[in-house]
């Protein structure tokens, strides 16, 4: 069974952006082997911390479904929630038959280089304007990459103890590089928030306890690795940054809401204007896509953005849709598996922290994904979010077991 969950952990990373749904991969056959916890009913040995975990997944879950039943939307919505339901069985699995933590962080940097790879083929083969790899659309592709990047630095702790030290840096940091550039190329900016979040969350953990000198390097690194990717040739980020910039003022000078930044805008305003008239339970889907309909024919919002069934905004969106509890339950789903996390990584044995930081930057960069698009309405949004957090959580729980 060992066997079985580590391959499983690897692939569920390694085919995530190379391979057309490739997170699924993984992610069913754990949730399949999940089910030989009804026969075999291993000693797990849980503790507070993790039921704290799962009741979070399943709180998530039943608040969700409990909305969708409540304003009757259409069954397909139970599909989004229904991923973190399946993550706690999984969790359990992994508790009691944890992964090798070189399927992890291989897994990471084989996903990583993977999804660059095919990106960097789409655009110089293919002139994508906008690659996206494997999945469906570029923004979601960009935030993956990046996550997967920066998941791939957070294992230099653990490679540094492991044996082949320098082969296995050097893997990570080509995930890493890797991960970085495929955020670039696909023009996802929302994404590139997370780069400097994550930098001062890597900058500060990796220089404890060693010199002021370390932290001005890691930071000088940091600074140095933004504006290369600002002045290479070819780099979409300057005209990225350039055309959200002439959004931003069109909308504010002339209320244009036919810019990509200018819907987005328009998209914020309408939720939070919509959300006043049912702020404890929201509107659910349907009512929210009633009312939008009902706004673009008074002229009260532009209509440009009238069929998106979302807000483009994490919190915007699950405010309107299910009120107050409703945001409630998703920072909840961030932010009680990332004190579990930031409380290990700050006491936890040395060799869970890698772990821990993992799980740290996890929660961090969806965090931030939110703030300018939907990241939990696609499969691969909340699947690349709520697999990595009971993967890593039972690998770190391993680690505490063994020091």
């Amino acid at each position: 069974m060992l066997g079985l969950t580590s391959v499983s952990v690897f692939l569920f990373s390694a085919l995530a952006l190379a391979v057309t749904s490739g997170y699924s991969f993984g992610a069913v056959t754990l949730l399949l082997a999940s089910t030989c916890l009804l026969w075999k009913r291993p000693r797990l040995n849980l503790q507070r911390r993790d039921y704290l975990l799962l009741g979070t997944l399943l709180l998530y879950f039943c608040v969700f479904t409990a909305n969708m039943l409540y304003h009757a939307d259409p069954a397909r919505e139970l599909d989004i929630p229904l991923r973190a339901l399946l993550a706690a069985p999984v969790m359990l699995l992994l508790l009691a038959y944890p992964p090798r933590a070189a399927a992890w962080w291989g897994g990471l940097a084989v996903g990583a280089i993977g999804g660059a790879a095919l990106a960097s083929w789409q655009l110089l083969m293919l002139d994508m304007p906008r690659p996206q790899a494997a999945t469906s659309n570029a923004i979601h592709y960009g935030n993956v990459s990046i996550l997967l990047g920066m998941l791939c630095l957070c294992g230099l702790g653990w490679a540094r103890t492991s044996s082949y030290r320098l082969v296995w840096i050097s893997l990570l940091l080509a995930g890493g590089v890797a991960g970085i550039l495929g955020s670039i190329i696909s023009g996802s900016r929302g994404g590139w928030l997370a780069l400097p979040v994550c930098g001062c969350v890597f900058s500060f953990y990796y220089s404890k306890g060693r010199s002021i000198y370390y932290l001005g390097a890691l930071m000088t690194a940091l600074v140095a690795v933004s504006i290369s990717a600002y002045m290479l040739p070819d780099s979409p980020v300057p005209q990225r940054v350039k055309a959200a910039l002439e959004d931003i003022k069109e909308f504010k000078d002339n209320d244009n809401a036919t810019t990509s930044i200018g819907q987005r805008m328009e998209m914020w305003r309408t939720a939070w204007v919509l959300s006043d008239e049912h702020i404890w339970l929201g509107m659910g889907r349907s009512g929210y896509l009633a009312a939008k309909q009902t706004l673009a024919e008074g002229g009260k919002m532009d209509a440009s953005v009238k069929d998106y069934t979302n807000a483009h905004n994490d919190y915007l969106d699950a405010l309107v849709k299910r009120g107050i509890i409703g945001v409630l339950a998703l920072l909840a789903l961030f932010l009680v598996p990332l004190a579990l996390f930031a409380r290990a990584l700050r006491h936890g044995p040395g060799n869970a922290r890698p772990f821990a930081l993992a799980g740290v930057v996890l929660c961090t960069c969806y965090m931030i994904f939110g703030l300018t698009t939907n990241s939990l309405t696609l499969n691969i949004g909340i699947i690349m979010l709520v697999f990595p957090m009971v993967i890593l959580w039972a690998m770190l729980r391993q680690q505490e077991r063994i020091a």
